[in-house]
């Protein structure tokens, strides 16, 4: 059987993604802004579809159903349901500029607010048979891409994030699944007004993009005192009591985080921006951080003491926070927590996708995913030929040779972008897609960061490390292949890998094992060296720009000046002029 998953086919929602799984297996998976070069596309992906079909060896009439992780959605009708004034208020309290630009959006979209859109978007224009389509409630598509993804026989789901349809089209904001045999149990679900979208409010407040910056906010926070705005910011937070969640008065100011300038013009907008003048953006980042840790962390306690568990397997973008994760395993009792590689939204395609493939043969739909290259590969002949049509550029051809050339030419203090194999499936570079650095010079944070990459001063990178020396490395180490766990470093070691850690001594680790062979002789490599198995790891993009996908777009980002050195394939590549 064959299943093509997708986070939403209809251009209404971001990081379009597709993904096939092909007789239980997945097999493909791949987001439209890699080829699309639109940083969290939310168009049809027609080019990740076509990927997908020609990597599989698969055509369209040949798929047996299309899951879809986003359901029609009731969403102007889900806001009068919970208390009939809260529209009302919200609205009454915005800035007449916030109210204009509320009506500019309002209005072309009235006729949705008691009618649930179809949906069907580009696949009914490709002719997709409508009994073919199957639409997954949205958390549910997120929690199988955990759940499916983890290898766990039996745990605890979690999915959480700003908010999706259910099954009925009702709007949600997380929902818990009990899993054994391959089966999924509903066993809670957290209303909308308990959205996560507050977290986004404090970033776009902070001056950073909804959906991009939030990792920023993150990063940010280690930089401030949490103790001197927290009381205040509480204040915009729903609250956890008895079971029951307890919503903030002004709870759908955060509904319009998307459109930063209603958001801005609300009460709450107004409330953050006021603590930010106040306090400084630090502070209120760090504030905004605390305040996440303990509501969260306050509610997987209530679900450990109800469904004691062992495993926890996690996705929704809530847990793209790694500090976050870092204080799950530390405060509970778990033998594993698995989150999925890509657990922002577009990754609902591949959650659907195994679903369906479950619910319709009753296989085991996928097993352990240890490694994320889903996506597209280039062979020699493929960089070639974009090498041979690039000007201003000299290249070798090394061949076997190349990832030990690579480890030299880090302990000389070359950045390298590093090209090699299948993309990695998500937001992290996984030793794929990749910027190379020496993580033993505190001067490259700030080199990469200003004159490469063109990135926030207080954004750190991250370290990748063979895994069999992570646990000397940092406390409480467990392999961590998608970079997704935060661990504390060891202060005797923080010395050797400065530019690879956070100001705070934690470190978003990447661990390498043998079986990634290639990446891991280049760490291995450096290690021979220079003593140190660790290197500095960062996506391959410039700042705003997704991942790069084709070797055109790695030699673009050379002859931008974002690395000194490309290694793509067999070849090593520099500017003709040098550095």
């Amino acid at each position: 059987m064959i299943v093509l998953g997708f986070n939403d086919c209809s251009g209404n929602h971001y990081n379009s993604s597709v993904a096939l799984v092909k007789d239980g297996k997945l097999i493909f998976a791949a987001s439209e802004e890699r080829y699309t070069r639109i940083k969290y596309d939310r168009a049809f992906p027609k080019n990740a579809l076509q990927a997908a079909l020609r990597f599989g060896g698969v055509e369209l009439d040949e798929v047996d159903y299309f899951a879809v992780g986003y359901p029609p959605s009731a969403f102007y009708s889900d806001l009068f349901k919970r208390h009939w004034l809260d529209l009302p208020r919200s609205v009454l309290s915005l800035s007449p500029s916030g109210i204009f630009g509320l009506g500019k959006y309002l209005l072309p979209n009235f006729r949705k607010m008691y009618r649930p859109k179809t949906q069907k978007g580009g696949l009914k224009s490709l002719g997709v048979p409508l009994e073919k389509i199957i639409f997954i409630d949205h958390h549910l598509s997120h929690a199988s891409s955990a759940y499916y993804c983890s290898g766990f026989d039996s745990c605890m789901t979690i999915s959480l994030d700003g908010f999706g349809p259910n099954g009925h089209g009702r709007n949600v904001s997380g929902q818990v699944y009990r899993c054994e045999n391959q089966k999924m149990e509903l066993v809670e679900e957290l209303p909308l007004h308990a959205t996560m979208l507050w977290y986004s409010a404090v970033t776009v407040c902070l001056g950073l993009k909804f959906l991009d910056g939030e990792g920023k906010t993150m990063g940010l926070a280690a930089y401030g005192d949490p103790s001197r705005a927290t009381a205040e910011l509480r204040e915009i937070l729903f609250s956890h009591r008895d079971g029951q969640w307890q919503a903030y008065p002004y709870w759908i100011d955060m509904i319009y985080t998307p459109r930063k300038e209603v958001l801005l013009a609300s009460r709450t907008g107004r409330l953050i921006r006021r603590l930010i003048k106040r306090y400084g953006r630090a502070d209120v980042a760090a504030a905004a951080q605390r305040l996440l840790e303990e509501t969260v962390i306050g509610w997987i306690s209530h679900i450990h003491q109800r469904y004691p568990f062992k495993r926890l397997a996690v996705a929704g973008g809530t847990f793209l926070n790694v500090k976050l994760n870092k204080l799950i395993r530390e405060n509970f009792d778990i033998d594993e927590l698995f989150v999925h590689p890509h657990a922002s939204d577009g990754g609902t395609a591949i959650g659907a996708a195994l679903l369906v493939t479950n619910q319709k043969t009753g296989e085991t739909a996928a097993g352990r995913l240890n490694d994320a290259d889903l996506g597209e590969s280039y062979s020699d002949a493929d960089i070639a030929a974009a090498l041979r049509t690039a000007d201003d550029i000299v290249y070798e051809y090394l061949g076997d040779r190349l990832p030990e050339a690579v480890g030299d030419a880090l302990t000389e203090g070359k950045v390298v972008g590093w090209f090699q194999g299948r993309a990695e499936w998500g937001p992290r570079a996984l030793g794929r897609r990749s910027v190379l650095a020496d993580p033993r010079r505190p001067e490259t944070r700030e080199m990469i960061n200003s004159k490469m990459k063109n990135r926030d001063w207080f954004m750190p990178f991250a370290p990748s490390c063979l895994e069999e020396y992570g646990s000397s490395f940092f406390k409480d180490f467990c392999p961590s292949p998608f970079m997704t766990l935060a661990f504390d470093v060891y202060p005797d070691q923080a010395r050797h890998i400065p530019a690879a850690i956070h100001v705070d001594r934690t470190a978003r680790v990447h661990s390498v094992p043998k079986e990634h062979s290639l990446y891991y002789r280049v760490i291995h490599r450096f290690y021979e060296r220079t003593g140190v198995p660790v290197i500095l790891n960062t996506s391959f993009n410039r700042h705003g720009l997704p991942i790069v996908e084709t070797p055109s777009e790695a030699i673009e980002h050379l002859l931008w000046g974002c690395v000194h050195e490309l290694a793509i394939g067999g070849y090593l590549v520099r500017k003709r002029n040098g550095r």
